[in-house]
């Protein structure tokens, strides 16, 4: 559902290592810039001739699914298809495709592999024992699995060891790259100490080892594995059930596809025990420069509403320490270090899941087919692919696209599926306020027009490009008639002068301001024009899923809300022409061009106006569907589904009854901005779209939803004619410039004398320019692995830096130099090492 090293194979040496969509399911944003001055970073772009064409490039995008990466590019060779969206890790597919001059590929560095574990009990319903209740089992599974020989005996090479949540490829890996070297040699492959410690920990848990098999309560012990078949995994799964052999655990092998695997890790109750442990996989679909909020998100009940979430229990310290990385709750950079090593370290003591590896993948493409990829996401996760794929020099066309799955669960804007495989296509229908830069993650202005963003004086936030205004103020009171919580009874809006009677201050204020012409160019794919409505249902929907008082309570969404609301000042309406919102909150970004918060109605889970949703609403209210999986598994009702299936029948009865009704939800509120004209015009645009379509997706984007075959499991997008942008919008990004470092030094050094150390930065054979590096750190290791100097390389020239080393107090042996380098213009670190020898003076 929702990162990569070791770059040889692509021609790069770089060490690669989070919503929130799934691969597999399985799918959950660096340089560091700490001052609050402003600074100009040059951007990769290419000019590209203009066009008078508007929305895609071409006509119809078709998605069919093939499992296996061999027959893709089978079908690749043949012409059958024109793209394979995956992260593909075979090196001698590789190869093949890169011998081939008919085919292309993108590369990516955001998919991951892990174990989930099932937490409940210590007994299941039924009295079995569940020895990764425990967390001193789970922790010890991390020195139990060898990362290395996952690396680079079932990838082949194509992904490295995997420790922690954060990816090695993004930022915060580099920042604190101290504490996961640390992690990494404390967690080492080690079985006999892992066995140690699961056998004292059963016996603790009233099991005993029976003729080299653990039994409990006279019962023996079996381990189920869910095992995922598509990929490596299939390996992965194998290879752990070995493992937990070998420490005395009769294991069963469960081999189940996504389509298989979902109903039981991601929809049953845990203390079912339907099974122990998972084979996860995951892509970050847009570069990260905070990896703060997996903690929250891997480790808590807050963000993921499906029942295995909901079943976590982190300890009461790891708990407000992954709320405030979260949150951001920390008022300097140095302060935010602190939290993410405890973090760190207690989510290894917690192991809900055991990290493996980070991918380096590539998905292969026919050579005459374009598409904007993104560096952590590639092909399937980015967010421009459905504004710049296209045949090369053509408009029109069809694309034949094909990746492993489609329609695997239910599509809602809410609480719907979670799988990268739905969600590619779905970011196609949707629009949203800003754009993430597919090399920096940085966000682009989209649909809104301009941002100001003030901060409280001495936080860490920074800008990096011109479009945004950035400025820094003593303090910022909260006007009292802003609105700050949502009363779920009455249906209204609570004012900052009712939730706050003696006021309240913020530590940021957001400002966007849309286009003057927004109302009058964009539209919902059912014709309906898109009307303040649409966003104030939007606002309302942040708080009403999680209030107890609401019809539509989810109590997994209330945790949610909870934690929003912590940080939560206000937002104000200031203008609706043009639409200008003011958002106040303690929560923020490091970069100011992140901290964008546009109230464009795009959900955690898909896009929907004001009409479409109310029909889910009305249908959860009288538990007939549930939006999340964990409610409709509560209620025993369907998981909504705009798209398929029984949902349906009963959506469209809503609709039926709707129409002419001058129905509106939330009336008290949203009553003011939709009339009851506006409200039976639009249940009959919806009407007549399901009429024709067979569904009720319904979003802006530039293509819409034509057809849905969940049997066949393929579904047609289509180029939608009303949308207002030009083609060429994103035609603008070249290669992303990922640094390649070299490392040279002497290969012995007396100890005491200093020794000096060559980088040297480059791409494309040039040097770097050092206007476009943000940082060159190093780290020392002595023989035995321990970190015994940090600090930051000295600038020669562009491309060239050096480090000059003290020696003195080192030990005569083996030492390791690490360099780590990060960029303002592409959000992945390089690294290199070099080692040496110290000898006696």
């Amino acid at each position: 559902m929702l990162r990569k090293r070791l770059m040889l194979v692509f021609g790069l040496l770089i060490v690669a290592s989070m919503v929130l969509a799934a691969c597999g399911a399985d799918t959950t944003e660096a340089p560091e810039v700490v001052t609050t001055e402003e600074a100009e970073t040059p951007v990769v772009e290419t000019e590209a001739p203009r066009t008078t064409r508007t929305g895609a490039w071409v006509d119809q995008v078709v998605f069919t699914s093939i499992d296996q990466a061999e027959a893709a590019l089978t079908q690749l060779q043949a012409g059958e298809i024109d793209i394979y969206a995956y992260s593909v890790n075979d090196p001698v597919l590789f190869d093949t495709v890169k011998a081939d001059d008919n085919l292309s590929y993108t590369t990516a560095f955001g998919s991951y592999s892990e174990l989930s574990f099932n937490p409940s009990g210590p007994e299941f319903l039924d009295g079995r024992l569940n020895p990764f209740s425990s967390p001193v089992i789970r922790e010890a599974m991390n020195m139990l699995v060898d990362r290395d020989y996952i690396a680079q005996e079932i990838y082949g090479g194509l992904a490295v060891p995997k420790f922690t949540s954060l990816n090695s490829s993004f930022a915060d890996y580099a920042r604190y790259v101290a504490t996961n070297r640390a992690i990494e040699a404390f967690y080492a492959y080690n079985p006999e100490r892992a066995n140690e410690i699961i056998t004292a920990e059963m016996i603790a848990m009233g099991a005993e080892l029976v003729d080299g098999l653990w039994s409990y309560n006279g019962a023996q012990l079996t381990i189920i594995i869910i095992i995922r078949t598509e990929d490596e995994r299939m390996e992965i799964g194998d290879y752990v059930g070995s493992q937990l052999e070998s420490v005395g655990f009769a294991v069963d092998r469960q081999y189940k596809t996504r389509s298989e695997a979902s109903p039981i890790w991601v929809q049953s109750d845990p203390a079912e025990g339907q099974w122990h442990i998972y084979t996860g996989g995951w892509i970050t679909t847009a570069i990260s420069r905070d990896d703060g909020t997996n903690f929250s998100f891997f480790y808590t009940p807050r963000d993921y509403p499906i029942p295995l979430h909901q079943a976590y229990t982190p300890t009461e310290e790891f708990d407000a320490v992954a709320l405030r990385l979260r949150n951001n709750d920390f008022t300097s950079m140095e302060e935010r270090g602190e939290l993410f090593e405890q973090a760190l370290w207690l989510a290894q003591q917690d192991s809900s899941r055991v990290w493996l590896i980070d991918q380096i993948s590539f998905s292969p493409q026919v050579a005459n087919l374009e598409v904007a990829y993104d560096l952590a996401g590639g092909v399937a996760g980015s967010a421009l692919w459905p504004y710049t794929i296209r045949f090369t020099g053509e408009e029109g066309g069809v694309v034949s696209w094909a990746q492993p799955g489609v329609l695997i669960e239910p599509w809602n804007p809410l609480a719907g599926s979670n799988w990268i495989y739905d969600q590619t296509p779905q970011r196609a229908t949707q629009d949203t306020g800003t754009m993430p830069d597919p090399f920096t993650g940085l966000a682009w202005p989209h649909k809104i027009e301009s941002m100001d963003v003030v901060a409280t004086t001495g936080l860490p936030i920074a800008r990096t490009l011109d479009w945004v205004t950035l400025s820094f103020v003593d303090q910022i009171d909260v006007p009292a008639d802003a609105w700050a919580d949502w009363d779920a009874v009455n249906q209204v809006f609570l004012t900052v002068g009712e939730v706050y009677p003696d006021g309240v201050t913020s530590q940021v204020k957001v400002t966007v301001t849309y286009p003057a012409d927004l109302w009058e160019t964009v539209s919902w794919h059912d014709g309906s024009p898109l009307t303040m409505g649409d966003f104030i249902m939007g606002m309302i929907m942040t708080f009403d899923p999680g209030k107890p008082d609401s019809a539509i309570y989810d109590e997994a969404t209330g945790a949610n809300v909870e934690a929003y609301l912590a940080h939560f000042r206000g937002v104000r309406i200031l203008s609706t022409d043009p639409l200008t919102i003011e958002t106040y909150d303690d929560l923020y970004a490091l970069d100011a061009e992140n901290n964008a918060v546009t109230w464009w109605p795009t959900f955690a889970y898909g896009t929907a106006p004001w009409h479409n949703l109310a029909i889910g609403v009305q249908a959860e209210t009288d538990a007939q569907l549930a939006f999340s999986a964990d409610k409709a598994d509560a209620l025993e009702v369907e998981w909504m589904s705009y798209i398929s299936g029984p949902s349906l029948d009963i959506l469209s009865s809503y609709v039926d009854a709707n129409v002419g009704a001058g129905f509106i939800p939330y009336a008290a509120t949203l009553g003011q901005y939709v009339t009851a004209e506006e409200a039976d015009a639009r249940f009959a645009n919806l009407q007549a779209w399901y009429a024709e379509r067979g569904h009720f997706w319904n979003g802006t984007g530039p293509f819409y939803l034509e057809s849905v075959y969940p049997v066949e499991q393929t579904l047609t997008l289509a180029r939608n004619p009303n949308y207002p942008d030009l083609a060429d919008e994103w035609a603008r990004f070249s290669e992303p410039k990922i640094a390649v470092v070299d490392l040279t030094g002497p290969t012995s050094v007396a100890a005491g004398e200093e020794a000096t150390f060559d980088v040297f930065v480059t791409f494309n054979d040039a040097p770097y320019p050092g206007a476009e590096i943000s940082g060159v750190q190093y780290l020392v290791y002595d023989a035995t692995g321990t970190l015994v100097a940090t600090g930051e390389a000295t600038f020669v020239a562009d491309g060239q830096y050096q480090i000059v080393l003290p020696t003195d107090g080192f030990a005569a042996g083996s030492n390791k130099v690490e360099v780590a380098v990060t960029s303002y213009v592409v959000s992945i670190p390089s690294f290199a090492s070099f080692e040496f020898v110290t000898t006696a003076p």
